[in-house]
């Protein structure tokens, strides 16, 4: 399949918007509160926030087109490193999401090969991510597309502090 992957411009905000609330949801309402996922939609991905990331010069936000349809983003972004990360010049890959009905399709390869290619024009030798430890369908992919897992972190949630599994990946 052929995907168009493009840095995302001020226009694109309110689809990204819709998008990263739809794969947000449908990658952890089923293992959490739903007041939890709808507040945490309203804070990380309603319009406004997208157009701040978009205009961000600390973030690099990528959107994954088949045919005319967006089916994916990726944002690499300047982000605190946790603890684990002691490498110097390392980029998060901050938020890295398909539509459910493309896992599996091999769109997922091409989006991360864009997201370590804009990590890398930022400067990066490595990229690193933070990702939920229930997600093992996730740690999976990550394992497979060269990343190693070398320690955890914190993350609030509603009123939880989540525990995430820090994933780096050596780029360039």
């Amino acid at each position: 399949m052929q995907y168009v992957i493009r840095r995302a411009a001020e226009s694109d905000a309110d689809a990204l918007a819709a998008l990263a609330r739809q794969t947000f949801i449908d990658t952890y309402l089923e293992l959490n509160d739903p007041q939890d996922v709808r507040q945490h939609c309203d804070q990380a991905f309603g319009l406004a926030q997208q157009l701040a990331e978009i205009c961000d010069p600390h973030y690099v936000v990528l959107l994954q087109f088949h045919a005319d349809e967006l089916i994916g983003f990726a944002q690499v972004a300047h982000k605190p490193q946790p603890a684990c990360i002691t490498q110097e010049k390392a980029i998060a890959l901050y938020r890295y999401y398909l539509k459910k009905n493309w896992h599996g399709k091999g769109a997922a390869l091409p989006l991360l090969a864009a997201a370590e290619q804009a990590a890398i024009e930022s400067g990066a030798d490595y990229l690193w991510l933070g990702m939920w430890k229930h997600n093992q369908r996730a740690a999976a992919f990550y394992r497979k597309a060269g990343f190693a897992h070398v320690g955890v972190t914190t993350y609030q949630f509603g009123p939880n502090l989540e525990i995430d599994d820090v994933f780096l990946k050596r780029i360039g």
